[in-house]
């Protein structure tokens, strides 16, 4: 079996290519990618834009968490 993943850019496109696809005996199987929240994105923005905290070792990131 292949797989082929598409990703259509809204609903419609979504429909038609289901409908299409089923119309050619082609199984398909929809599976949804939840987009991440605002805190993470806003984390994953930090770490592209190297903003953090930098560290030696363990012991180091441990402390200056507080733990």
């Amino acid at each position: 079996m292949t797989t082929i993943v598409i990703k259509p850019r809204n609903k419609a496109e979504e429909n038609f290519l289901s409908r299409l696809l089923k119309k050619m005996n082609i199984e398909t199987q929809v599976v949804e990618e939840t987009a991440p929240n605002l805190e993470t994105r806003k984390a994953m923005k930090d770490v592209e834009l190297l903003k953090g905290i930098k560290v030696k070792d363990s012991q180091e990131l441990f402390s200056k968490l507080g733990i």
